[in-house]
């Protein structure tokens, strides 16, 4: 059954874990300010408990009671962390507090929209500079159009120290630029959201309308 409330997780969580991110959500009172390490908590715990059932599906052998058990034990525990994690995917932090890369919101709407992206690097920086979005093209020709979002920091910065985007359309024509957030470099932390939304706003309605 999905989960639904801050109660449910809690409740779900605390079946699942004595100790560590799951434990420490599953004892607390109120919601977390952010829940980055207790969605990693969950992967990392939903990796090992896929392998485990792979595992035990791959033995080869008569039948055995105990075996199809210890199958049906694990297929439920893995069910059982899925849905906290689906739970946990769905909830928003705070935005001040928050631990999660800045760039996973912007890459979740930009592939919601079914525009391709993927991380740029810059070699005289020597860092993850940017977020392309489109098809990336070396050498622009008259059918190039392509997106690349900056932010003055590392690309995979946290949300709680981000100060706004930049975008600049890229073609045959040259650069231009297509959206900066309100104050950027400096954007409050406070519009993250809704600036993440209108960057992406912007870049979808430049590269579907080339």
């Amino acid at each position: 059954m999905p989960i639904t409330t801050l109660r449910e997780a809690r409740q779900a969580a605390k079946a699942l874990s004595e100790g560590g991110p799951i434990a420490a959500f599953a004892a607390d009172s109120g919601a977390p300010g952010c829940f980055a390490r207790l969605r990693l908590a969950l992967s990392g715990m939903r990796r090992e408990s896929l392998a485990t059932e792979a595992a035990l599906n791959m033995t080869d052998g008569p039948d055995d009671p105990y075996m199809e058990r210890g199958k049906q034990e694990m297929a439920e525990i893995t069910s059982a962390i899925s849905d906290l994690l689906a739970w946990t995917e769905q909830q928003l932090c705070e935005v001040e507090k928050c631990d999660c890369r800045a760039d996973r919101l912007l890459r979740q709407l930009l592939e919601e929209a079914h525009i391709p992206e993927q991380t740029g690097h810059s070699a005289s920086l020597g860092r993850n500079n940017c977020v392309i979005a489109g098809h990336f093209e070396p050498e622009p020709d008259e059918r190039t159009a392509y997106v690349l979002i900056e932010h003055r920091n590392h690309i995979e910065h946290a949300v709680r120290v981000h100060h706004g985007w930049r975008a600049r359309l890229v073609t045959a024509a040259g650069v231009t630029t297509l959206y900066a957030s309100p104050g950027y470099p400096q954007t409050p932390v406070a519009e993250y959201r809704d600036d993440t939304h209108a960057c992406v706003r912007a870049v979808v309605g430049a590269l579907h309308h080339g």
